[in-house]
């Protein structure tokens, strides 16, 4: 399989997070330290996933609250943002100034994951611009966490320079100025910022954040990955770009194509699921936890003022929607096309040598895959392919080693 190697959560900033923990704590054994942050994750994960309720007490506000965040949710947030921004740049022709600053803005920035991982990620893509990254929470607290783990870790970003800004996005979103950016981020924040705004007021504030866009910039937006909360995402983004003719998405389908599970009945709705390697402490911590720390799950919409690239509408580009089944005689997954339609890719067991159904079986659902040999089965919608050769990776980022 030819992917997108990415880089792992830098041990940097993990030995970061832990070292503040131990500073602020200094009389606390480790396992004291340790069961001090699991009570705090145990109501951090009821909110994040449960309750849905978040106000200027949630974790922002306390060392215990921000320290147990950055501690064991900072990863998820990186790399849900890692891999976004992979796709925006290796294949939804992110606009990379030819010379002078690269600009992006974080919105819900809270201690900096996104905006971070995406300095990070630049800068181990090669891009040299001098980059600028403004954020943008209502925490005073976590920006100043924000700033100093920036000038921490200053080795993974060189050259570059923040700007934070303290603001209640939900009621103090200030109107479009000469300042536009080439990315703006919605790391895991939409969510929360308009928690309580019905679709109407969501579409409005959205339709506001992307006039911050350069023309050839790109918002880029990742959600938690229930149900509801992915399925408004893509509800709103379709109906932003219906009533915006200059703006487009860009992903997760091609040719500007809505989420077709707005539309019909499906048993999958529209997350990725990515596999990734927890740090050291993110292990010792959920010991007795037992959360889900090895994957990654998220919502994704990347939205942009430029057309998205064309693709020639059929089958044989596909985004992959649903887990990669292995039932007695075959392997198939489920697959939305380039004319956005939902397709079923089968292979027959028999086929394939032992290699072939292990790489078969590594796709993960997000990945993008070219199945041009693929040929139509018993009807329009079923493609029967008899090889690994078939697949050909489009984007299936995968972790390298630690940075």
């Amino acid at each position: 399989m030819h992917s997108m190697i990415l880089s792992s959560f830098p041990k940097i900033i993990s030995d970061w997070w832990w070292n503040e923990a131990t500073r602020n704590w200094p009389d606390f054994s480790k396992e004291k330290l340790l069961n001090t942050i699991r009570g705090e994750i145990v109501e951090q994960s009821d909110r994040f996933n449960k309750t849905r309720s978040f106000n200027s007490s949630s974790y922002g506000a306390r060392d215990l609250s921000v320290l147990s965040y950055g501690n064991f949710f900072f990863a998820r947030t990186w790399y849900a943002m890692t891999f976004a921004l992979a796709e925006a740049f290796s294949c939804r022709n992110l606009g990379i100034p030819r010379k002078g600053p690269l600009r992006i803005l974080d919105l819900g920035a809270g201690t900096g994951a996104s905006g971070l991982a995406s300095l990070s990620n630049l800068r181990k893509w090669g891009v040299e611009n001098p980059i600028s990254l403004e954020a943008w929470d209502y925490s005073g607290k976590s920006l100043a966490t924000l700033k100093s783990l920036h000038q921490a870790g200053m080795e993974l970003w060189p050259g570059t320079k923040i700007t934070t800004v303290r603001k209640d996005l939900a009621n103090d979103l200030p109107p479009m100025n000469s300042r536009l950016f080439d990315l703006v981020l919605l790391g895991f924040s939409l969510n929360e910022i308009l928690q309580k705004e019905e679709e109407g007021s969501r579409i409005e504030w959205l339709r506001q954040v992307s006039q911050y866009l350069k023309p050839s910039g790109l918002l880029v937006i990742t959600e938690p990955a229930g149900e509801l909360t992915c399925m408004n995402l893509q509800s709103d983004s379709q109906k932003l770009t219906e009533e915006n003719p200059k703006l487009h998405q860009h992903s997760p389908y091609f040719n500007g194509s809505p989420c077709p599970f707005l539309s019909q009945s499906s048993k999958y709705y529209s997350h990725e699921v990515r596999k990734v390697v927890p740090n050291e402490v993110i292990e010792k911590i959920n010991g007795p936890l037992h959360l889900e720390i090895r994957e990654v799950k998220f919502g994704l919409s990347i939205l942009g003022r430029t057309a998205p690239l064309p693709q020639p509408k059929g089958y044989e580009l596909c985004r992959i929607v649903s887990p990669v089944k292995k039932r007695k005689g075959t392997i198939s997954f489920i697959g939305i096309g380039s004319d956005g339609i939902e397709y079923r890719y089968e292979f027959q067991r028999r086929d394939l040598n032992r290699d072939e159904t292990k790489e078969i079986l590594a796709f993960e659902r997000g990945d993008i895959l070219d199945t041009a040999k693929g040929i139509i089965g018993k009807d329009e919608t079923h493609i029967r392919l008899s090889s690994s050769q078939d697949l050909k990776p489009v984007f299936a980022p995968r972790l390298g080693k630690t940075s």
